[in-house]
């Protein structure tokens, strides 16, 4: 009897292990044909994935090249693609009775395109983004780390073509499931630092409800960059160049209640708009260009500060974000767009000087 009972306890340990290995070789093809296929339709974007392993002895999963795309345009790049999204149990929070997911994207990048043609521009707008992360993740996200990442804002058809990037990203948003406090707020963390244009150092921090798209605070710093490294931008969108300088910005942004409110503070110093050999022999530029950013350069000098040779300016933002034909995160874009053209604009027109 106790015979038996051994090979029956043998035969049973046997056949569920056989069970587990099949299932654990088998659960990574179903997995990838299951997200690929909610990926294939999210509205006007459509996505992605190489592979999906899975972690067992972990309670983790690894989505491997996942990338994002417009469906209509001529798109030079994708909207989003990462090399490696890695989900897991979150055991701090298990311990507590809680199952929450923590998440690590490995080099992220994000690509914003700006065009003429409404088709070919590309923010995110239009796809079901949070339908996608219900699909990719089944439960609870507790925090979320960016390791290596970039973020770049492009045109393809102005002239010069733009190419802004933030790169060697790495950030941090925790609390995103606190529970409300004594004010019925919740709110989560973000910590991110970056390099502009693989120069210059720059550090958000902001604090937001997570269940809440109009509710956040957002302050932004960053170092000196070289004003001549924005030259293509400067042409595209402000008809100008800058041949020498530096510049470095300081923003925060509050939205509450639906309303926007903040400001951008550049500085900038050694501004230098115009190298007149430059300008008509190399460039080839008419005299209305030449006139424009002569007088652009000798309105800087106008109003600089003569002992630092600084030109400072505050440029107040306000807006609303209850407008239900553009999302939260596209008006914040805009306002902050605007914000730093006019920084190239309005500085040249004596505004207030950092003594």
């Amino acid at each position: 009897m106790k015979a038996k009972r051994l090979k029956n306890t043998v035969t049973f340990i046997v056949v569920a292990l056989s069970a587990l290995i099949i299932v654990r070789l088998y659960l990574p093809y179903w997995a990838l044909h299951t997200v690929n296929q909610k990926l294939s339709d999210m509205g006007e974007y459509t996505g992605h994935i190489e592979s999906v392993d899975i972690d067992i002895y972990r309670g983790a999963y690894q989505l491997q090249k996942l990338s994002f795309s417009k469906v209509k345009g001529d798109h030079q790049v994708p909207f989003l693609r990462i090399d490696n999204i890695d989900i897991a149990l979150s055991w701090r929070a298990l311990f507590k009775g809680e199952i929450l997911a923590d998440l690590s994207l490995d080099s992220p990048q994000v690509n914003f395109v700006d065009s003429n043609q409404a088709a070919n521009a590309q923010s995110g707008k239009g796809g079901d983004w949070k339908g996608v992360v219900e699909g990719l993740i089944p439960i609870t996200i507790s925090k979320i780390t960016l390791n290596d990442g970039r973020i770049a804002f492009r045109n393809f058809d102005s002239t010069p073509p733009v190419n802004i990037q933030l790169t060697e990203l790495h950030a941090e948003v925790t609390n995103l499931t606190n529970i409300a406090g004594q004010d019925g707020k919740r709110v989560a963390d973000l910590k991110l630092n970056a390099k502009l244009l693989n120069s210059a150092s720059m550090n958000i921090g902001a604090q937001f409800d997570p269940f809440v798209s109009n509710d956040f605070r957002i302050s932004l710093k960053t170092d000196s960059v070289s004003l001549p490294l924005l030259n293509d931008f400067a042409q595209a969108y402000a008809n100008f160049d800058f041949r020498a300088g530096t510049g470095e910005v300081i923003s925060e942004l509050k939205a509450s209640g639906g309303k926007l409110n903040g400001y951008v503070k550049p500085l900038f110093k050694d501004v230098d708009i115009l190298d007149w050999e430059q300008d008509a022999v190399k460039d080839n530029d008419g005299l209305f260009q030449l006139s424009w950013e002569g007088l652009s350069g000798g309105l800087a000098g106008l109003f600089t500060n003569n002992n630092s040779d600084k030109v400072a300016t505050q440029i107040n933002i306000t807006g609303s974000l209850n407008n239900p034909e553009i999302s939260a995160f596209d008006a914040v874009i805009e306002a902050l767009k605007n914000a730093f053209i006019e920084a190239f604009d309005n500085k040249f027109e004596g505004l207030p000087i950092d003594e």
